[in-house]
């Protein structure tokens, strides 16, 4: 069940022509060595736990796919962008595994079906971010893992852009559907799983000394049973 009010399906449509634009500009190659000399060492980390034969689905997998490199045999790449980066970046995406052009608030996937879910910065694009992590505790088999990674902001500064986004959304011309507070996240995320590990990034601060923004990265295992779930709610 949400506990959010999720933003509007126009404010969403905005954001993805927006991420669309982005990409337009940008150089794949040198995208995907970032991702690999940034990310792909935490991820080996964790995939390094799962058989060869294990499955990985990566949210939000845009046109770099970095769960590509991972060692594991069944990939799925879930973005509802992807057949746009397949035209914009013509055989550069992966040839194996599933590539499914869909939003991840209802994936039609069978559950307990997935060792890891991979989510780097994409629930704060999403339409409803509480949704998909709902979605990602089904889908995971009871020893997975959830991999999360984030820009979170400061208290006031995520206040604010809830309400400029609800009350004046025509001052945010390239929105960003959600802005979480790390008190925000972990709530969301504590709902549905336990988080074991929290690293910062990146950390940056804006030029008002109480606005400060990081990149975070989670990984969160599902909650045992259904009494730890509910006390956590």
């Amino acid at each position: 069940m949400s506990k959010h009010t999720p933003v509007s399906r126009l404010c969403w449509q905005a954001s993805q022509k927006n991420v669309i634009r982005q990409w337009s500009k940008k150089n794949l190659k040198l995208e995907r060595a970032e991702m690999e000399l940034s990310m792909l060492p935490l991820l080996k980390q964790y995939a390094k736990k799962y058989p060869a034969d294990g499955a990985i689905m990566e949210i939000g997998c845009g046109p770099v796919c970095i769960s590509q490199t991972l060692p594991q045999e069944h990939k799925t790449y879930l973005d509802p962008l992807i057949d746009d980066f397949r035209r914009m970046f013509p055989g550069e995406l992966p040839e194996d595994g599933e590539q499914l052009a869909t939003t991840a608030e209802r994936i039609y996937k069978d559950s307990n079906t997935y060792d890891m879910v991979i989510c780097l910065n994409t629930l704060s694009f999403s339409l409803n971010p509480e949704l998909i992590v709902n979605e990602v505790e089904r889908l995971l088999k009871p020893d997975g893992i959830f991999i999360v990674e984030m820009r979170v902001h400061s208290p006031l500064e995520a206040r604010l852009h809830y309400w400029i986004l609800r009350f004046l959304p025509k001052l945010t011309k390239r929105p960003r559907p959600y802005y979480y507070a790390l008190k925000g996240i972990r709530k969301t995320l504590n709902r549905h799983f336990s988080i074991t590990s929290e690293q910062v990034l990146k950390k940056r601060m804006l030029w008002l000394p109480f606005f400060k923004r990081e990149q975070k990265f989670f990984v969160c295992t599902p909650l045992k049973n259904s009494a730890v779930k509910q006390a956590k709610q």
